[in-house]
């Protein structure tokens, strides 16, 4: 009996919606374990933290009353974006199973993959982007959806909210980095991070390649000692153990390293109202179905304060 697949897709739609909601988002399990996730946002989203100067003096009868307490906001957002794609899901059926298979797959499991494999590529784009996507409306991918990190780190910079004054940022342009001096730039950013920012866990997010090149330089300058008995390095050396490495291959190209906090690192999304939706259905082509999928969608920080985030910008020769 011939398996009908376009009924079992469109009913996947439907039994799957929820997991199939919930998939772009989770598809980023890897950077999640260096970030918070917040749900129901719709829009903008605005974080930031307490500065005060308080603390106890010398008693006195005087009040002598200050007022130098507030929280600088910092505003990030997310959009709705939409994907309509038509595929021929016998084309796909005839891809995965031929008649000489031994055992005749069920359906409604084949039809749960492919919808959850459409469900996940959008989640695979969404991690490309995340540090490099710039808002487009006018846009037709990811890449143009929401403001990536990169791309708000860029206008931290051009803004002041990110500056060498405020103790955030460090240009480290001047000095191109190489497999000769990789470690001791990484060390001197480190050395001139807040004091406060320096006694939390901090995580060094830096492309791949950034990593590659300090393994080769800690090789060279320390090759195998009791405390290194691993090729891969975890840690920041001159960092008390307090500075971990997080490599990521979706900041390639963007010329920065972030030091922060996992709470500080925010990806935002929806998943809870009834104005994100998708869905499996048929189309003007009787051949053809169609994946709908409607979600909002993107990142940010919850502030640049110096106690809990700074960049540096490199270069490489």
């Amino acid at each position: 009996m011939a398996i009908d697949i376009v009924q079992e897709l469109i009913d996947a739609g439907t039994k799957y919606k929820k997991e199939l909601k919930a998939m772009p988002v989770a598809t980023l399990a890897p950077f999640m374990k260096h970030a918070v996730l917040k749900t129901g946002i719709q829009g903008r989203e605005v974080g930031g933290v307490l500065t005060t100067d308080a603390e106890l003096r010398p008693y006195r009868t005087a009040k002598d009353a200050t007022d130098n307490t507030k929280i600088d906001p910092y505003e990030w957002e997310t959009f709705l974006g939409d994907l309509v794609k038509e595929f021929d899901p016998n084309a796909i059926l005839g891809t995965l199973y031929t008649e000489r298979t031994n055992v005749r797959p069920d359906k409604r499991a084949f039809a749960k993959r492919v919808a959850l494999e459409m469900a996940k590529k959008v989640g695979e784009k969404l991690y490309d982007n995340l540090y490099t996507a710039v808002r487009n409306a006018a846009g037709n991918t990811s890449a143009d959806l929401f403001n990536g990190y990169a791309t708000q780190i860029a206008a931290a910079i051009a803004g002041g909210t990110l500056a060498e004054g405020k103790g955030n940022y460090i240009d480290d342009t001047l000095t191109p980095w190489t497999v000769d001096n990789v470690g001791d730039r990484l060390k001197f950013s480190w050395r001139n991070l807040d004091r406060l920012l320096k006694k939390q866990r901090v995580e060094l997010k830096l492309p791949d390649s950034i990593l590659d090149m300090y393994e080769d330089w800690f090789q060279v300058e320390y090759g195998h000692t009791p405390w290194n008995e691993k090729f891969e390095q975890r840690t920041l050396v001159g960092s008390r153990g307090r500075c971990v490495f997080v490599p990521l291959d979706n900041m390639e190209g963007t010329n920065y390293i972030e030091f922060t906090i996992k709470e500080n690192t925010k990806v935002g999304c929806d998943q809870e109202s009834d104005k994100e939706d998708v869905k499996i259905r048929e189309c003007d082509n009787p051949k053809m179905v169609q994946f709908f999928m409607m979600a909002y969608f993107g990142v940010g920080y919850e502030t640049f304060a110096k106690e809990y985030y700074a960049a540096v910008k490199y270069t490489t020769a």
